[in-house]
């Protein structure tokens, strides 16, 4: 079983880049047929997939780096965050998300992803600024984070646009607006807090345990 589980775990990259295509399909295809609001929630939903690739694959490291700077982890390729609970934080979050911009597309949901976006861009930032205060003796130039690429040239135009969007147009009445913020707790506090720290575990067995475990990125930090 915990082979097959960790067997699993390792398709986070082929769903990112499923769901990249997928959504770029049929972003292209229903283009005249989508509204203005509803275009720029897909084109967040297709950065995500974007940002997840930069965040664990290209140049990767992010799990380790959060570890590593707001928890100074001894083990950061698997504590507090490890492989298994990053799978239920970003692809559950995914798949969850998906039917709401396909199928069940509402305002409310759109201004989930132009919010969540702001929040990733001022997330990336404060990271950045640690990793830089903590390796910049040892040669770090730049608040670059695994993931502030996708975050400030895609999430940051796109989220505030959005956001002026929906308000300006008026789709955002107090039911929305309630909707939106109840869906925004519950997802950090049941898709994000839970599984990060219901999974933390020393001895976990799901770990990045793939080279260099430090992501591209903070390889040439973590060494020195």
């Amino acid at each position: 079983m915990q082979k097959t589980i960790k067997t699993l775990l390792l398709s986070h990259f082929y769903v990112d880049i499923v769901f990249f295509i997928v959504s770029s399909c049929v972003l292209l295809i229903q283009w005249n047929s989508l509204s203005v609001d509803h275009r720029l929630a897909y084109a967040l939903f297709i950065t995500m997939c974007l940002h997840q690739i930069e965040e664990y694959r290209f140049p990767g490291g992010f799990v380790w780096g959060f570890n590593r700077m707001l928890f100074n982890s001894d083990q950061p390729d698997r504590y507090p965050g490890n492989r298994l609970s990053s799978i239920f934080v970003d692809i559950v979050a995914m798949f969850l998300a998906a039917p709401f911009l396909y199928w069940h597309y509402s305002p409310a949901m759109a201004m989930c992803f132009a919010l969540f976006a702001l929040i990733e861009v001022v997330g990336h930032l404060m990271f950045g600024i640690l990793a830089f205060r903590r390796y910049h003796s040892q040669g770090k130039e730049t608040i670059y984070f695994p993931g502030s690429f996708t975050s400030w040239i895609f999430f940051a135009p796109l989220g505030i646009v959005l956001v002026y969007e929906l308000v300006n147009t008026g789709l955002m009445t107090s039911a929305q607006w309630w909707w939106t913020l109840g869906s925004l707790v519950a997802y950090f506090a049941i898709a994000f807090a839970w599984p990060t720290f219901g999974f933390m575990d020393k001895n976990t067995p799901y770990v990045f345990d793939e080279e260099p475990r430090e992501g591209y990125y903070f390889k040439k930090f973590a060494n020195k």
